[in-house]
């Protein structure tokens, strides 16, 4: 039995990801596969906690809760050079190699993400000389690479899907990198994106586009047909009367979606997004309607919930 060990950095709010990422994590992986989920948080609910435990139901896998060591240090950079676009919890991920020092490598996702197959290759990868595995970010040009003081040759990478190097990391002192990079910034545009970017110059080894498939690379090259790893970098899948594009990984979503904890005690709610985003294909998707449908407590409710939802998407394109 392989064991693969996953960092997630979350919060209250992003619990219903972080558990369709996890069941798509588990509904995907080879039947020799264990996964160890370490997750950094500043507060997640008992009952948010239970919910994950649920997801145990599909297959076993141990879970763990670390706090941040470094708030203090993350809350003064967010208020001083950063301009709070995002919070403070984007800082989190540097902290892996604190609070997973005793492993060797792990690796961290984004919970606006999922995955369509076997991490298995991923977690195979020799990281020798390397600090970090990583996809490339083709949204960003040579200006902003020469903002933040690197070389135009470098490849910068997005930190949505980063497995680390922990060893390495540690072994080379990489935090007092960060510290000097970050005292020596007048502002972070992206701050731990350009960080790990400066801090792992040179010591990067680039996974192909399919393990962190971000909106940005869908526009440049849409025939890439063996995605492993979607991320829903812009729109989300369970954001409200928002604009969202229905493709092959918005339905996959939903497809782990509705085995959460969350969907099963909100159906409801969940239902009613499906219904304001206004999807015409999904009428074409029967197994996922049954299903959505099939969690509606009530049976005049769920009928309910199938007329209404019909009778919107047919008014909306005759």
């Amino acid at each position: 039995m392989k064991e693969y060990n996953i960092c997630l950095a979350s919060d209250d709010r992003f619990v219903p990801y972080m558990e369709a990422l996890i069941v798509s994590i588990l509904k995907t992986s080879l039947d020799d596969e264990k996964f160890a989920f370490h997750v950094i948080t500043l507060h997640i609910s008992d009952d948010n906690k239970l919910r994950l435990d649920y997801l145990k139901k599909i297959k076993k896998f141990d879970i763990y809760y670390y706090k941040p060591v470094n708030i203090d240090k993350y809350n003064k950079w967010f208020q001083e050079k950063t301009d709070r676009k995002w919070s403070v919890e984007i800082f989190f991920k540097l902290d892996i190699p604190i609070l997973l020092s005793h492993l060797d490598k792990v690796l961290f996702l984004d919970c606006d993400m999922i995955v369509l197959d076997s991490l298995k290759e991923l977690f195979e990868t020799d990281l020798n000389n390397f600090y970090v595995g990583a996809v490339e970010d083709i949204y960003f040009n040579n200006s902003h690479l020469k903002k933040i003081g690197l070389d135009i040759s470098h490849k910068y990478f997005n930190v949505g899907l980063l497995l680390i190097n922990i060893k390495e990391f540690n072994a080379n002192n990489l935090y007092d990198k960060i510290d000097s990079y970050v005292n020596n910034s007048k502002k972070l545009y992206f701050p731990e994106q350009d960080i790990l970017n400066y801090v792992f110059y040179g010591k990067i080894k680039y996974f192909d586009y399919k393990y962190n498939f971000t909106s940005a690379i869908a526009k440049k090259h849409k025939n890439i047909e063996n995605v492993i790893i979607p991320h829903f970098t812009l729109v989300k899948p369970l954001y409200h009367n928002t604009p969202i594009v229905k493709n092959r990984f918005y339905y996959a979503f939903w497809k782990y979606f509705v085995e959460t904890k969350s969907f099963k005690d909100e159906s409801l709610k969940y239902a009613t997004i499906l219904i304001d985003q206004n999807d015409p294909k999904i009428a074409g998707h029967n197994k996922l309607i049954d299903k959505l449908s099939w969690w509606i407590p009530f049976r005049e409710m769920r009928n309910n919930f199938k007329i209404k939802y019909k009778r919107d998407i047919k008014e909306k394109f005759e």
